[in-house]
Order: C-alpha cells, then sequence, then structure tokens
C-alpha cells in the first residue's frame, strides 16, 4: 500500500485556513484511501498551540496566572482537540490514522510551553512587541524541536503533502519527509508582506525543495502567486483549484429580511483586516447620515489591536458603533442574516469566506481591490471595490450601498453554484495531487 503524510490544522476555530482543512481533510482522506494510499495526519505543534490560545478567555491570555483552574481549563481545551480529531476519523470513515503517542507527546510538548506563557505576561507583552517580527522563524524553530522528537513515528512514506503553507507546515512535511519522498503543499495565503516574514517563508520553501522531491503547489486562488511571484522560482508546476473553497451546509439558502441601514463586519480583527480603516470610514459614515449603524464581530489578534480600537472609538467619538465579541458559528450566521451590507477591508487575502457567505445570504458587500477579491467576486453586481487605505471611498461606497438592493445577477449565482460543495472541493484536490504528485512526468 502507498503511504502519504498529510500535515493539515483541521479545526473548528475562526481561521479561514483551520476551518478548510477541517472540511476538505475527512473528504480528501476518503479518495485517498480509495485509491489505495495509507494517510497518515501530522498535526503541527503550534497549530495545537493556536487552538488552545484561541479557546482560552481573554482575561486568562491578558493576566499573569498559574492557578489550578487555568490548569484545568487548559486541558478541557486539550481533551475538546482530542475529540475533534476523533469525530473527524469518524466522519473520514477511519481513512486516515494518527498516532495516539505522537498525539501525547504533541500536548506534553505544548502543556510545557503555555504553562510559561501563560505564568509569565513578559513574555506575551514581547510578543506583540519585538517578537512578531521573527514570528515565522520562532515558529520554524518551534515545530523543528517537536518534529525532530516525533519523527520516529512518521517513516516510509513515499509521498508527502502539506495543506498549509505556514511556517510549522512547512517545517514539519521538510522535517518528515525523506529525500525520495514526493511533496507538494497546498498556498491558502500569500507568504507576508512584511520583509523577514516573507524572506523566511521563501528559505522555508526552498528547503523543502533542497530536502524532498517538491512535485510542485496547489493554490485556492491565483492570489498568493499574484502576491508572492517569487513562488514561480521555486517551483514552475502551480495549480489553481477552482473550487478552491465551498460555502458551509449551514449557511441558510433563503435570504432573511435585512434591518435597514445596518452594516457588519465579522472575522479577525487586526489591522491588516483594516479594522482601523473601517472605523475611519465610519467616522465619515456618522456625520452623513442619520441612522447608519456599524456591527463589529470577531476575536482581536492581540491586545494592542484591542485597546487602539476603543482608543479610536473615543478619538472619533463614534456613536453607532456596536462590538459584538467573539460569535460562535450558529450565532454569528443568525446575526450576519439580518444585516443589510458587509464592510470588508481587508489588506489581506487569498479567497474570503467571509465574502461569498455573506453574498449567499443576501448581503451587499464593499471591499478593497486586493487581488484576490478582484479576481474572484468582481463581476457581481452586489460588490463594490474600492482602492486599498481609501477610507474615505470606503465610506462613501458604504453609504451609496445602503440605498442599493441586492439583486441574484447571473455572476452572483454562478459564483453560489461554483462554489457550493466541499466534496466538489475535496475531488478537485485529489485530481491536482494525482497530476502533480502521483502521475509519473513522461505521463503528464
Amino acid at each position: 500500500m502507498k503511504k502519504i503524510l498529510v500535515v493539515s490544522m483541521p479545526f473548528r476555530i475562526g481561521v479561514g485556513g483551520f476551518l478548510r482543512s477541517r472540511n476538505v481533510l475527512p473528504r480528501l482522506a476518503r479518495i485517498l484511501a480509495n485509491d489505495g494510499f495509507e494517510v497518515d495526519l501530522y498535526i503541527p505543534a503550534n497549530a495545537l498551540r493556536t487552538y488552545v490560545l484561541y479557546h482560552l478567555p481573554s482575561e486568562i491570555r491578558h493576566k499573569s496566572t498559574n492557578d489550578e483552574k487555568t490548569e484545568a481549563l487548559v486541558n478541557e481545551i486539550f481533551e475538546h482537540a482530542v475529540n475533534e480529531i476523533s469525530i473527524l476519523e469518524k466522519e473520514s470513515k477511519y481513512s486516515f490514522t494518527i498516532n495516539e503517542k505522537f498525539m501525547k507527546l504533541n500536548i506534553d510538548y505544548n502543556k510545557k510551553f503555555l504553562q510559561k506563557e501563560i505564568a509569565n505576561k513578559t513574555l506575551s507583552r514581547s510578543y506583540t512587541t519585538v517578537l512578531p517580527v521573527l514570528r515565522p522563524l520562532l515558529i520554524h524553530i518551534y515545530e523543528k524541536r517537536f518534529a525532530e522528537r516525533v519523527k520516529l513515528y512518521f517513516q516510509g512514506h513515499s509521498y508527502g503533502y502539506s495543506m498549509h503553507e505556514t511556517p510549522d507546515a512547512i517545517t514539519a512535511l521538510a522535517t518528515l519527509s525523506s529525500k525520495n519522498a514526493k511533496t507538494a503543499i497546498l498556498l491558502q495565503s500569500d507568504l507576508g508582506k512584511k520583509f523577514i516574514e516573507k524572506k523566511t517563508n521563501l528559505w522555508l520553501l526552498r528547503e523543502l525543495s533542497r530536502k524532498t522531491k517538491l512535485a510542485g503547489m496547489l493554490s485556492v486562488s491565483p492570489a498568493p502567486i499574484i502576491e508572492t511571484p517569487e513562488i514561480l522560482s521555486i517551483s514552475k508546476h502551480v495549480k489553481i483549484l477552482v473550487p478552491g473553497v465551498a460555502l458551509g451546509e449551514d449557511i441558510p439558502s433563503a435570504m432573511k429580511e435585512k434591518e435597514p441601514n445596518s452594516v457588519i463586519y465579522y472575522g479577525r480583527l487586526s489591522p491588516e483586516k483594516g479594522i482601523f480603516d473601517l472605523l475611519k470610514a465610519w467616522r465619515i459614515v456618522e456625520t452623513k447620515t442619520t441612522d447608519a449603524k456599524l456591527y463589529i464581530a470577531g476575536r482581536f489578534e492581540d491586545r494592542r489591536t484591542e485597546l487602539t480600537f476603543w482608543k479610536y472609538i473615543r478619538k472619533y467619538d463614534l456613536k453607532r458603533i456596536n462590538y459584538l465579541g467573539y460569535l460562535n458559528r450558529e450565532r454569528m450566521i443568525e446575526i450576519v442574516s439580518r444585516h443589510y451590507a458587509l464592510a470588508y477591508p481587508s489588506y489581506r487575502d487569498s479567497f474570503s469566506m467571509v465574502i461569498l457567505e455573506s453574498l449567499a445570504m443576501g448581503l451587499r458587500i464593499v471591499a478593497y481591490n486586493i487581488p484576490a477579491i478582484r479576481y474572484i467576486y468582481q463581476r457581481s453586481r452586489n460588490i463594490e471595490l474600492v482602492p486599498t487605505g481609501n477610507s474615505q471611498l470606503l465610506a462613501q461606497k458604504i453609504i451609496e450601498n445602503l440605498g442599493k438592493n441586492f439583486e441574484i445577477d447571473s455572476a452572483t449565482a454562478k459564483l453560489l453554484s461554483l462554489y457550493s460543495s466541499w466534496e466538489k472541493v475535496a475531488i478537485e484536490e485529489y485530481n491536482h495531487l494525482n497530476e502533480t504528485m502521483f502521475t509519473p512526468l513522461a505521463n503528464r
């Protein structure tokens, strides 16, 4: 039987790449198993750490504490992570395996680090000031140390595939694969906007190419290649998945009645998602309208972003903003579907599930004109694209779109049909993997 190592982060947390992998992995594993593959799953140590930090309450993440209650909560979150993997195994009809000893080592490795991080917030403060610049390199070191410890559990693979382009995923794939293993990766994002971030990620990809037989790359859209063309110097074989993502089955098929003049932003709250641009634009909206309301839902990327957010609210004396906090999936869909428009001034996306879901729920959309959104969505009449960074025009287009009705034009209908099934996505992913890795060069 052929063996393939799959590196994935398949958790239900509010990060696009995680959610995509959560939906694709069990389907892709079934297809691979039906084609005679034995699928071994590797979950990066950093991904498990991210899962725990995501579920920790804000007061624990931002205040020094090391009591029994905190320790019990951390243990409970680890148990939830294991349960999620068990559910995935069942959904995949047990077509992939995950070594129990490896998972225990993964948890123990993370516990030691998390105990220090939670107890000593000087580390967290450094992380939000100096360390973000070096974050990709630190993640690489963190993952490398762990992957070296568990290499004995991942032997004899002829193929290796990472469902992520992140430093932890690429480091794991390079560390656990032999020189003769054919490998491939999926690009779910560009390789970074900042100099050190991009250079580190490109270096990791070149190391993967040097240490293994890198057969090629897949991408959820053309955006990662447009944003990081240096990728083509590492591999000429880059395949675009169409479809690369899909709508969840939980998105309502019937459009609900909308609250007039209501605008929402939901997702990660960070500068690269344009949250401060949105506040600047909303200052203009409030001066030019009397009843428009803005709702914001999501988690702050870090404490600094959270403090700056409230500072802007006070500075601009914004009155018609409602911060909803973090919403679970069911509550988020219920609330978003009632709003009239989505404001989404993101500087960085490779697809934007937020826009796809909002279209399906009947919202008008105003977004920045970045490559991913331009390439995938610009033909829809329900979307207005604004030059990146132009908060004044962003405000103007928000106001204009509050006076327009949503319409299912042909382009919107085609989009919603094309990206309607995770099963289609998994089949598309397998077909390109088959062409990239499994088919001999002479037969391509």
